[in-house]
């Protein structure tokens, strides 16, 4: 019975990924199918509270509303990064975000993939956060010119190690509450370790950016300054982790690689062969001023960390001002005044902007669905009616035994492929890791960060981030490429992760902060 409980309580996420994957369907309409499928099992099989039939559509309907209310919220989110982009095309001021993009990073491609692709959405995690980074990175990658599919998967990535701290470092702090209100550890020890385990994963994302986006002849000429980037990204997310706190380790690690990034292409010489050089236009004239071309993308920079942090800083309760209707929805609110602060500056006529905003409406509307589906479908697996999610963490974390470390990076990775959060996953496990570890006489801090590196690096393949990047580019229904590309590099950095968790807990750190 034990066997067949996992296997239906995982069913669900199985059916997403088969649907995805195998059978090469839209997450439109995968997602659907795989709801009625959950809600099914929420009424037999997994209806463990004993609820009658009234009882649980009242719990279910509930769910249900919950899961149509968050979905409109990410789906303004969307909607504001793509009116940015439908308005840059639509006034050609994209060939001139490429030209000045090109003249501050350098002719490569390759940089410029690994600037906006993995340093800036470090950036907007820390500003931001709430799924921002790769809804704002994927259109200004297919601004630059590269492919769309290409393009979501790169930010996807590029965001997949930052999403531990979060904005102003909530994963870390918020996520790893359990541990600090036993005793245990404290928000910087958490900080610390978790940061130990993903500067290995910076320096090796800008090779997996290169592999994804060229392929293995992408490397000709260019592997010293992966190295570098890689290297000085993962040294200062080391040092702001382990020596200033969570609070700005992602936008202190994304601000400062994105700076020393400039330095280096400014005076070190790099041999770009001519198909991977940024060709600017000879016979194109500059229509915009690098501000007005970038002004949408710049405004952004600047008033998403600014609202952030000086909101809480001078307005009594400020941070529960934000979170009034939700954490992504102040983000929604900043991403659509700089959509239409930028269609000023570029001076788009009203007619102009409203057939822009009507284009775009079109074009989101139906990810309302899929994420309205696929956020009632992780809410029912979380709920304590069903017991789905605890069962399946419960389970391999009884099988892994001495493997337990590694274990809880793979159930971290789960928690955020389907809540589509780091903080949701840590909240959900970290409680069952502190008595794992206590019950096994592991480092319950070492444990956690494994927890907190897996949750980061699920959403790389969560299908909530991916449907939600897909629509801020217009390829909505092409899930199944994008995931694709991601459950490579994913696996590649679950392994690494999963090593350095063992090591971490059994060889190098048993006793720290112990």
């Amino acid at each position: 019975m034990g066997f067949i409980n996992f296997v239906l309580a995982i069913s669900p996420i199985a059916f997403v990924l088969v649907g995805i994957l195998a059978f090469k369907k839209p997450a439109m309409k995968v997602a659907p199918l795989a709801l009625v499928w959950t809600m099914l099992l929420a009424f037999t099989y997994f209806n463990i509270s004993g609820l009658t039939f009234q009882e649980n559509v009242v719990v279910l309907d509930g769910l249900l509303w919950k899961g149509i209310k968050e979905g409109l919220k990410i789906v303004a989110m969307v909607f504001g990064a793509f009116v940015i982009l439908n308005t840059l095309k639509r006034t050609g001021a994209i060939e001139d975000v490429k030209n000045t993009v090109a003249r501050v990073s350098g002719q490569d491609r390759r940089v410029q993939l690994i600037v906006v692709g993995m340093m800036v959405p470090i950036f907007l995690e820390g500003a931001a956060g709430a799924g921002a980074p790769a809804a704002i990175a994927a259109p200004f990658l297919v601004a630059l010119g590269f492919d769309p599919i290409t393009a979501i998967a790169v930010a996807l990535l590029g965001d997949a190690t930052p999403c531990s701290w979060g904005g102003a470092g909530l994963t870390t702090i918020n996520g790893g509450a359990a541990l600090v209100e036993a005793g245990i550890s404290t928000n910087a020890l958490n900080s610390a370790m978790v940061g130990r385990i993903h500067m290995f994963g910076v320096l090796i994302i800008p090779f997996l950016m290169v592999a994804l986006a060229f392929g293995r002849k992408g490397f000709r000429g260019i592997v010293p300054y992966l190295f570098y980037s890689g290297i000085t990204s993962g040294a200062i997310m080391f040092l702001i982790s382990n020596f200033v706190g969570p609070e700005i380790t992602s936008m202190g690690t994304g601000l400062l690689s994105i700076l020393l990034s400039v330095v280096y292409v400014k005076f070190v010489p790099i041999k770009t062969p001519e198909e991977y050089r940024y060709q600017f236009h000879k016979d194109a004239r500059q229509q915009y001023s690098a501000f007005r071309a970038m002004s949408p993308y710049i405004y952004m920079l600047i008033m998403l960390p600014a609202v952030r942090y000086l909101v809480p800083m001078f307005v009594e309760n400020g941070f529960a001002l934000l979170c009034t209707f939700g954490y992504i929805v102040w983000v929604d609110v900043v991403i659509f005044i700089c959509a239409i602060l930028g269609a000023l500056t570029l001076r788009v006529k009203k007619d102009e902007l409203f057939e822009v905003f009507r284009m775009t409406a079109r074009n989101v509307m139906p990810v309302l669905i899929t994420m309205g589906s696929l956020l009632v479908l992780a809410y029912i697996m979380q709920a304590e009616s069903t017991g789905m999610m605890s069962l399946i963490a419960g389970d391999i974390a009884a099988l892994a035994g001495t493997l337990y470390p590694a274990a809880a990076v793979l159930i971290g990775s789960l928690g955020s492929f389907i809540t589509g959060t780091g903080l949701g996953s840590n909240i959900m496990f970290a409680g069952m890791h502190t008595e794992a570890a206590a019950t096994l006489g592991m480092n319950p801090i070492t444990v956690f960060a494994g927890q907190n590196a897996g949750a980061s690096l699920g959403n790389l393949i969560c299908p909530n981030n991916t449907v939600a990047a897909c629509a801020t580019v217009g390829e909505v229904g092409n899930e199944n490429k994008v995931m694709r590309k991601t459950l490579v590099a994913f696996a590649v950095i679950l392994v690494e992760y999963m090593v350095l968790a063992m090591l971490y807990t059994l060889v190098l750190f048993p006793n720290f902060g112990m």
